[in-house]
């Protein structure tokens, strides 16, 4: 994953605190793209108006350039398609509608995010889990077995003894 100023999250480093109140997880184009077909399944567009429903809907990250592209890109692919409004006064407009294959395409993500949301519901729960004490009243999380965690291979006991170059005997 990549932060903001472009730095690979996946680093080997510590981050020093000033980096890491930096550090902002950039969302996806999936998600932009799959966010503003759900606009459109709703109501025709202009861009603009897309522009502010996703800083309305918190996702404000994303900027109109960034926006207008993804919606070219849409249109491309036939997910979108896109007329001039010149009903108005003043400058044409152009306004998105999302097509049928949009609409196939966003049943398509919004089962995908549906199995994702159970997935990382399951993770919560399960740090919540390892959060409960035994002074909260609830029961903490049993501690997992080794065969769990290396997956039924089982460590060699350390002897404690060293051999002739200073590694430990097995």
């Amino acid at each position: 994953m990549q932060t903001d100023n472009g730095a690979n999250s996946n680093d080997n480093h510590q981050a020093a605190p000033d980096e890491a109140s930096a550090f902002h997880p950039r969302l996806t184009g999936d998600l932009l793209s799959s966010s503003l077909l759900a606009f459109l399944r709703r109501w025709n567009a202009y861009g603009y108006q897309l522009v502010q429903q996703l800083s309305s809907a918190g996702l404000a990250s994303f900027d109109s350039t960034t926006v207008y592209r993804t919606l070219r890109q849409l249109e491309r692919a036939g997910l979108v398609s896109s007329f001039w409004d010149t009903s108005e006064s003043g400058p044409a407009r152009r306004m998105y509608s999302l097509t049928r294959a949009g609409e196939t395409f966003l049943d398509l993500w919004l089962e995908l995010f549906g199995r994702y949301q159970k997935i990382l519901h399951s993770a919560l729960d399960s740090l919540e889990n390892l959060d409960r004490s035994p002074a909260d009243g609830k029961t903490a999380r049993p501690a997992a077995r080794a065969d769990e965690v290396s997956g039924g291979a089982q460590p060699e006991p350390r002897s404690g003894k060293r051999g002739q170059h200073g590694r430990s005997q097995r």
